[in-house]
């Protein structure tokens, strides 16, 4: 652990701790999301005959009512983490109860973190795809639909050079201020040959999610071994060209122009840099090693792994859909590409 490294966040990014605040765990105040400190309140109501009223809320009630308990939200919060706009919030407003539960970013010690464990997981993963030839992740994939598999991760380390490859890889949980997260709307987009909205349209149902904005960095100390980096920008040049490719298909314009940023700082990168996807919402490709589809032995191999065939169409990107965050002023963005790189 003997080099500083910072993770830029480039597009809305969320690792996660698992935890979910459900509509009653907070309420909306002046275009932000304030999370209530329910042990302060109980202690708070605890000789005072609302008690009994406040409990009955939280049984019974889907979301607190602001006329009977908004002072708490102003005056006892754990948190308060801005909607990304103030459109945002009036979307909050119309949407339905089950779209409310907000997945929280991973936090230790009273602050927000990065876990390391994500980011080595994110990095080895793009590593994985990116030192790895084509004819041996098609290979690995036929092996995985013979024996039914989902995974092979020994196998695909020794097919990308060797199992020691990331012999001394390790990250810290990184930290980053207070004021760098936001909370976003996400849809699922999804492409069509048959759709008469036009070649693309939105999944029903939306999440909120409390993610790092772009411009956030996370800073830690972990090591590095040599050469690595390489194959992590080889992968980040395949997929950003995929994911280019699906924006002019869907013909959503913002989208468009988000993925071309994120081509620009790539050529942009340094040798000791690399830029990757982690966490939530990061996509199919961002876990999972898949070869080239542009042949029709690959999308063969492809469609003969449970769950993945119907995301195989003729003529349509691979994978058909994308998770995508909506700030509300009209950005639109993939969801958890950031930068490393080391001092």
């Amino acid at each position: 652990m003997n080099r500083r490294f910072r993770v830029t966040v480039l597009s809305p990014t969320l690792a996660g701790s698992g935890e979910l605040l459900t509509p009653i765990d907070y309420m909306v105040w002046q275009n932000e999301v304030r999370v209530l400190d329910q042990e302060r309140i109980f202690k708070l109501l605890a000789r005072n005959p609302r008690l009994e009223s406040y409990l009955d809320q939280l049984r019974k009630a889907e979301r607190l009512e602001w006329s009977q308990w908004g002072g708490y939200a102003q005056s006892y919060s754990s948190a308060k983490i801005p909607f990304a706009s103030g459109g945002l919030a009036s979307i909050w407003e119309k949407a339905r109860t089950e779209d409310l539960h907000i997945p929280r970013f991973a936090h230790g010690g009273g602050r927000r973190l990065l876990p390391g464990s994500a980011i080595k997981g994110a990095f080895r993963t793009a590593w994985l795809c990116g030192a790895m030839d084509a004819d041996k992740a098609r290979q690995l994939w036929t092996e995985c639909a013979t024996a039914g598999l989902r995974w092979k991760t020994l196998a695909a380390l020794d097919a990308a050079g060797g199992r020691k490859g990331l012999d001394g890889l390790a990250f810290t949980d990184a930290r980053t201020p207070a004021d760098s997260f936001r909370v976003y709307q996400t849809r699922v987009l999804v492409v069509r040959t048959d759709s008469k909205a036009g070649p693309s349209e939105w999944k029903p149902g939306q999440q909120f999610a409390e993610m790092a904005k772009p411009g956030a960095v996370f800073d830690g100390r972990g090591s590095l071994p040599q050469g690595v980096c390489e194959a992590v920008r080889v992968q980040a040049r395949r997929v950003i060209g995929e994911h280019a490719a699906y924006a002019k298909y869907a013909a959503l314009k913002p989208l468009i122009e988000t993925v071309e940023k994120l081509r620009d700082e790539e050529s942009r990168l340094g040798a000791d840099a690399c830029m990757f996807p982690i966490g939530w919402g990061a996509g199919f490709r961002s876990k999972t090693i898949a070869p080239d589809l542009s042949t029709p032995e690959a999308r063969m191999t492809v469609t003969g792994m449970p769950g993945i065939r119907k995301a195989v169409v003729p003529g349509l990107p691979f994978p058909k859909t994308r998770r995508i965050a909506i700030d509300g002023g009209g950005g639109a963005a993939l969801c958890g590409w950031v930068k490393l790189e080391w001092e």
